[in-house]
C-alpha cells in the first residue's frame, strides 16, 4: 500500500518558485519529507541567484522541470544539529 504524499512529505515549507518560463517568481507553498537522525536543519536567512539559475526559471536549455525553487549560495542560521554519528556513536578521529 502506497502512502499519500502528505504522509512522506509532512513538513510545511515556502519558497519563491517559477511556475513556467516567464521568469517570474511568486509564493509557493510545498512539502518536505521529515528531517532524519543525520539531517541538518537551517533557516534561510537570504538566498542568492546565479545567471544558471536564470537560464532554468526561463527554460532556455530546455530541460528545466516546473515549480522549480532556484537559488544557491544562502546565508543560514542553524538551528538543530543532530547527527547521530557525532552525538550518540562518538567516533574517535
Amino acid at each position: 500500500m502506497e502512502k499519500a504524499l502528505e504522509q512522506e512529505h509532512p513538513v510545511k515549507a515556502f519558497g519563491w518558485a517559477a511556475r513556467d518560463a516567464s521568469g517570474y517568481l511568486s509564493p509557493f507553498s510545498f512539502s518536505r519529507r521529515p528531517r532524519g537522525d543525520e539531517d541538518v536543519r537551517f533557516k534561510v536567512l537570504y538566498c542568492g541567484m546565479c545567471h544558471t539559475d536564470l537560464h532554468n526559471i526561463k527554460n532556455e536549455w530546455g530541460i528545466s522541470m516546473y515549480p522549480m525553487v532556484p537559488g544557491y549560495g544562502s546565508s543560514t542560521h542553524v538551528i538543530l544539529i543532530f547527527i547521530r554519528r557525532v552525538i550518540l556513536e562518538k567516533p574517535k578521529f
